[in-house]
């Protein structure tokens, strides 16, 4: 695979959903739960923060 055949709009939409719906689906359970209160949460949220 070349460089023009990998960086494309369509790989920069999977490789942000990939990133971006787990990072959403953590953000609601730490908020409707209690995760969200300890520190576990907050490192959790940094690393997917650093992985986005």
């Amino acid at each position: 695979m070349t460089k023009e055949n990998f960086l494309t709009i369509r790989w920069n939409n999977y490789l942000s959903l990939g990133v971006g719906i787990p990072t959403l689906i953590y953000i609601v359970v730490a908020f409707s739960t209690s995760i969200w209160s300890g520190q576990g949460g907050l490192i959790g949220l940094s690393l997917f923060g650093a992985l986005f």
